[in-house]
């Protein structure tokens, strides 16, 4: 998996606007794959629910020909707002996926390791108490 951008955003932040920025970073790091065949494969997943539990959105796609998963991650701890969470929880990450669609392991492997660092409280609270960029991708 490559991390390709990390961000921190110190006030709520509008979901569709921080997705909209994590997949811009992936796209423009990898434009060898079809962006807006992506993005609407990418919008069908959204429509159908995202969100994973202990605050995490996982908007997430398997892409024909992508070379390796390619994931971008925020952390908003006063939470992402626009998007609908099972009982009022605060979406406070935003794990932005894209995996080769001939890699079904590779792409169930990657979210495995993020549930596995979300269920790290220690590693959970050092990425609530991020204060740049820098310091979220220092977690990876």
């Amino acid at each position: 998996m490559a991390l390709i951008s990390a961000r921190s955003y110190a006030q709520p932040e509008p979901f569709s606007r921080a997705l909209g920025l994590a997949y811009e970073s992936l796209v423009n790091f990898d434009p060898s794959f079809d962006a807006k065949k992506a993005w609407l494969a990418l919008s069908e997943r959204v429509s159908q629910g995202i969100y994973m539990g202990d605050g995490l959105l996982l908007p997430h796609t398997r892409i024909a020909g992508l070379k390796e998963p390619l994931m971008s991650f925020a952390v908003c701890p006063q939470g992402f707002t626009g998007i609908k969470t099972c009982g009022e929880e605060i979406a406070q990450f935003m794990c932005l996926l894209l995996s080769p669609l001939e890699a079904a392991t590779a792409h169930t492997q990657t979210i495995a390791s993020m549930a596995k660092l979300l269920l790290d409280a220690e590693w959970k609270a050092r990425a609530l108490q991020a204060q740049s960029d820098s310091d979220v991708k220092a977690l990876f």
